[in-house]
């Protein structure tokens, strides 16, 4: 029985930490390209051996993510790996065991077809087909130079008669080395052109690339049935080529990370911060918003060391969202503060540094130190004035030694006496009557025994 559970532990472990290899698709015609995505939880810093693809595939393009997420409250590191692959040969090929840090993916089945030529059909098929169909299918970029990270919009433009088939399917662009994300839902306007009724469908979508290049871009297109019963075979129009440049960064830091963008935003919010004592915790919420970029390339906002304060990331979040149509990358991580001794303390501030594309000007957006006054814990005073008490009624002394004790503790006390007499006129007060004790006393003793005696 032992056994099986430790097997099972080990399986577990193992499936957590495998590599793992995934593709877009598993069938293209040669000449086509397809991406692979490798992931692993436990990469060490090492690389995926790649060499193992070149023998079936030419690797034109590649990129490398890196995110911190959690997992049953621990923090964990994933790598993700993109590469652009275009077969050599056609017929099954397979994408071989991928290993990372000794961890093994599995293996993947490719099906590579030759392109089929196409068949003789008649001059008056094809008039017919490119009239009935009258689609303008164009692309555009809102700049052709770029930084590396930075967002490039690519706008995709359809224009077609309200009479043809608007049944169609639109294949995004592709570009070997980058991230391409849909943006905004289309949009659809009625246009009048040559006095006919036409509707212009646009969508747009953000590319991301980080290599100082050259970039082609494969255009989008769109696919649909044709009408006509004599040609059944689905109809591809392509948008026109277009091509971008990545430059080098403006400003170059050690930070190891570089954030190109027109707005950056940093708030943080905390739970209630009264009576701090040892002992006690309170949560902070840190949000980062930064307007066209990917939420992958924010950094880690938290500072996780402090001599006096245990600080734990309870929660990383991380998404992209649409702001009147702009696309936001929002990071927000919540942390755990613990205080452990008794002062005052500050925690360091926190400084994210960017290159605002608006002004072309290196931007620092910070949140200021916070600084924090930590009392002794109340449970921790009670439990000591109790200590104190408690020696006084559980080892009774001789009468003169606790008359002594108690007398020290009225004088060091004057403040719960009543407000008749100043402090000196009480304690001499004190004093007198507690010689008086000890003078009746000593009286009482000596004239006990000389009665005894006699």
């Amino acid at each position: 029985m032992r056994l099986l559970v430790l097997m099972f532990f080990f399986i577990s472990f193992q499936t957590q930490a495998a590599t793992i290899a995934r593709v877009d698709k598993t069938r293209i015609t040669l000449g086509q390209s397809i991406q692979l995505k490798i992931s692993s939880d436990d990469s060490a810093g090492k690389s995926p051996n790649i060499m193992v693809l070149k023998r079936s595939f030419r690797i034109i393009g590649n990129s490398k993510i890196s995110r911190v997420y959690l997992d049953n409250g621990v923090r964990k590191h994933r790598t993700l790996w993109f590469y652009i692959l275009k077969p050599k040969t056609s017929g099954n090929l397979q994408i071989p065991v991928i290993t990372v840090n000794r961890q093994n993916s599995r293996a993947i089945k490719i099906q590579v077809t030759r392109t089929k030529k196409p068949a003789r059909v008649k001059k008056s098929v094809i008039k017919e087909k490119s009239v009935s169909h009258d689609i303008v299918v164009s692309a555009s970029l809102n700049k052709t130079t770029v930084y590396p990270n930075e967002i490039l919009i690519y706008t995709l433009s359809v224009n077609f008669p309200n009479t043809a088939n608007s049944n169609f399917k639109v294949n995004p662009p592709f570009t070997p080395g980058a991230i391409i994300i849909p943006l905004a839902k289309p949009k659809f306007q009625k246009i009048r052109q040559k006095s006919k009724p036409r509707t212009l469908r646009t969508q747009s979508f953000a590319i991301f690339a980080n290599d100082v290049s050259y970039y082609q871009i494969k255009p989008a297109s769109i696919s649909l049935n044709s009408d006509s019963k004599d040609s059944p075979d689905n109809m591809t129009l392509k948008a026109n080529d277009l091509h971008f440049e990545i430059q080098p960064k403006a400003n170059q830091t050690s930070l190891g990370y570089w954030l190109p963008s027109p707005k950056i935003s940093l708030t943080q919010q905390w739970s209630d911060q009264q009576s701090l004592s040892v002992g006690s915790s309170i949560t902070r919420t840190i949000e980062l918003q930064a307007y066209g970029l990917n939420a992958d390339v924010l950094p880690l906002l938290s500072t996780l060391t402090h001599d006096s304060i245990d600080i734990k990331l309870l929660d990383v979040q991380f998404e992209n969202t649409l702001k009147d149509g702009q696309l936001v990358a929002l990071r927000r991580e919540k942390v755990s503060l613990t205080f452990n001794s008794i002062g005052s303390f500050s925690i360091e501030p926190i400084d994210i540094h960017w290159w605002n594309t608006q002004f072309n000007q290196a931007r620092v957006t910070s949140l200021a130190p916070q600084n924090f006054n930590i009392k002794n814990s109340l449970r921790k005073t009670q439990y000591l004035l109790t200590q104190h008490k408690t020696p006084l009624a559980s080892h009774p002394t001789s009468s003169k030694t606790a008359t002594t004790e108690l007398a020290k503790e009225i004088v060091s006390k004057p403040s719960d006496a009543p407000g008749f007499f100043s402090a000196t006129q009480l304690n001499w007060i004190i004093v007198t009557l507690f010689s008086l004790l000890v003078a009746t006393t000593a009286g009482w003793l000596v004239s006990s025994r000389k009665k005894s005696a006699s």
